[in-house]
C-alpha cells in the first residue's frame, strides 16, 4: 500500500478533512501527478472563489453556474463527497436562477472551499 502524507488539514478540520488524498491517488494516478496538480487546484480554488463571489454579488446566477460546473468536474477527484454535493446543489440553484437561495447557500460552500484550500496549501508547503 503506498504511503500517504500525514493528515494536513489542521485542527479545525482534523475530524473530517475535505481533501481525500487516497481518492485523488486513484483518480489521477500517483503522488507525482497529484504533486503537480495541487498548485493548479490551489489557484482554481482562489480564482473560482472570487468569480463566485462576484457573480452572486452582481446578481448573475448563470455566470455562477458556469463556474460551479467547472468545479463540479474537477473537485470530486480531490474532495469529500459532501463538498461535491454542495457544489451540485448550488449549481442547480444557479441554473434555475434562484438567486436568493443561491446567495444563502454560497457561504457554506465558500467555507468548504477555504478549508480545502488551506489543506492543499499545507500539503504544498510540506512538500517544498
Amino acid at each position: 500500500m503506498p504511503s500517504h502524507p500525514p493528515d494536513p488539514s489542521g485542527p479545525s478540520a482534523a475530524a473530517a478533512p475535505l481533501l481525500r488524498y487516497a481518492q485523488a491517488l486513484q483518480a489521477v494516478g500517483g503522488p507525482e501527478v497529484i504533486a503537480s496538480l495541487l498548485p493548479v487546484l490551489l489557484k482554481t480554488l482562489d480564482d473560482d472563489n472570487l468569480r463566485l463571489d462576484s457573480a452572486l454579488a452582481d446578481g448573475e446566477p448563470a455566470r455562477a453556474a458556469v463556474v460551479l460546473h467547472g468545479l463540479k468536474g474537477v473537485l470530486p477527484m480531490f474532495c469529500a463527497p459532501e463538498m461535491a454535493r454542495s457544489i451540485q446543489q448550488l449549481e442547480a440553484l444557479c441554473k434555475t436562477a434562484a438567486l436568493v437561495e443561491a446567495r444563502a447557500a454560497w457561504p457554506a460552500l465558500r467555507a468548504q472551499m477555504l478549508l480545502l484550500r488551506e489543506e492543499v496549501r499545507v500539503i504544498i508547503e510540506k512538500a517544498a
